[in-house]
């Protein structure tokens, strides 16, 4: 009996033990809940005051958005309005094109210029040569004629050529140059047919004889035989000389340059040319120097007055080409016809002075005389025979007596004479027929 009761005691105290720990955990579960209680009752006040700071929070981030696009949106507006006062145009170019920029800096190496485009241009030192080195003079501030070499390097300016734009650069200037009259020095390199080829900044010019200064001209001329060969060797002093001229002509198209040295000073020639003009007058005998041939006549210097010999008053015979009759450099005497005082310009007669031989046609070769002539043409109807400088006469197809040519020696008889119409009418078959003749 006493072993039950010892058995019993350990399962009393189990009891005891699991009626305690059911308490225990009772206790930890209710104060579990009433923490949960508590920790949810809490939760909606922290969510509530979250959202309070959020909504705090979300104005105030509200408020700065909305005052920088603000600002950005007048800021716009102000852009867009003095883009509309003050438009601005990018330029874009491409390989080749010719453009004109502003020297922006300058150095040993290269130079920038402000071409108007997204990026300066830059000419290269291999790229800045040109004939007269007229880049060394450049100076900021300066406008330059370049050509575009290519779009930009890896620097991100554009290149440009300086050496490339050279003759375009030159014409350019020399049209200013023509426009404004401006005076510039030229170099003679040598001599051709009528006038000096010259060395304009790199560029070949032409002053012609004519328009030497009047003291060259003179000594030029002086003692003028008239061959091409005399003119030459008196021009060779020239060769080396510098000349200050203006431009008279310019054709870009032709490469046509043509200088003046005689009228770099307009006003003080155009006064002397006044001066001599009113010394002049029609019916005056007067001495010049051929300074020009063409095929419509004779230009002459009539000291600082321009003549001009019109091919039909060279001679009374026909005149095909006035170079067969007189060169640059032959004095003359002429016979003043006719005087244009706006241009300037005297009308001049060299035939005029010789005896017109048609005056005394009819006493000198009267009908059936036998004369001497030479073929000056042959035509379909005829031949013209030259009896005497300024006299042919014409042998028609049905007064010949054979078939003739130019050049030919003949005697033929005068069957008509019109010192009126000037005609003197001739025949070759009527030679044989010798009581006609006188």
């Amino acid at each position: 009996m006493p072993k039950v009761k010892k058995q019993a005691k350990p399962v009393a105290k189990a009891k005891k033990t699991a009626k305690k720990e059911s308490k225990s955990k009772d206790s930890k579960s209710k104060v579990v809940d009433k923490k949960a209680t508590k920790t949810s009752t809490k939760k909606p006040a922290v969510k509530a005051s979250a959202k309070s700071k959020n909504t705090k929070k979300s104005k105030v981030a509200e408020k700065q958005v909305k005052k920088p696009e603000q600002k950005a949106d007048k800021t716009a507006e102000k852009m867009d309005d003095l883009l509309k006062k003050h438009p601005v145009k990018i330029n874009t170019f491409k390989a080749g094109d010719l453009i004109e920029g502003t020297v922006v800096s300058i150095n040993s190496s290269s130079i920038l210029l402000d071409i108007g485009a997204k990026s300066e241009g830059v000419v290269k030192k291999s790229q800045m040569t040109d004939s007269d080195k007229s880049y060394k003079s450049l100076k900021i501030g300066d406008s330059i004629l370049v050509m575009v070499e290519r779009d930009e390097n890896k620097q991100g300016f554009i290149e440009l050529s300086i050496k490339k734009a050279e003759s375009e650069r030159k014409w350019k200037q020399f049209e200013d140059m023509f426009n404004s009259q401006t005076q510039f020095e030229v170099t003679a390199l040598q001599y051709n047919k009528g006038g000096l080829i010259c060395d304009a900044m790199g560029m070949q010019g032409f002053v012609p004889i004519s328009h030497l200064d009047s003291s060259r001209f003179a000594q030029v001329s002086k003692q003028a035989k008239g061959s091409e060969r005399d003119i030459e060797e008196r021009m060779q002093p020239l060769i080396g000389q510098n000349l200050k001229v203006i431009i008279i002509e310019l054709d870009r198209a032709q490469n046509r340059l043509v200088l003046s040295e005689k009228l770099r000073d307009a006003e003080k020639v155009k006064k002397q040319k006044d001066e001599r003009l009113s010394e002049i007058k029609v019916g005056d005998k007067i001495d010049g120097i051929v300074s020009g041939v063409v095929p419509f006549g004779l230009f002459v210097d009539l000291d600082g007055v321009e003549g001009l010999v019109h091919v039909s008053e060279i001679a009374w015979e026909k005149v095909d080409n006035p170079a067969n009759y007189y060169n640059v450099g032959d004095k003359i005497t002429a016979e003043v016809i006719d005087i244009d005082e706006k241009k300037g310009k005297v009308g001049l007669s060299l035939k005029r002075l010789i005896e017109n031989p048609w005056e005394k046609v009819a006493e000198k070769y009267p009908e059936n005389t036998k004369v001497k002539g030479t073929v000056t043409r042959v035509v379909p109807f005829g031949a013209f025979i030259e009896i005497e400088k300024g006299l042919e006469g014409l042998i028609h197809i049905s007064e010949l007596a054979k078939e003739l040519k130019e050049g030919d020696k003949v005697d033929a008889i005068v069957t008509i004479v019109d010192p009126n119409e000037q005609r003197l009418g001739l025949s070759t078959r009527r030679v044989g027929e010798k009581q006609m003749i006188r």
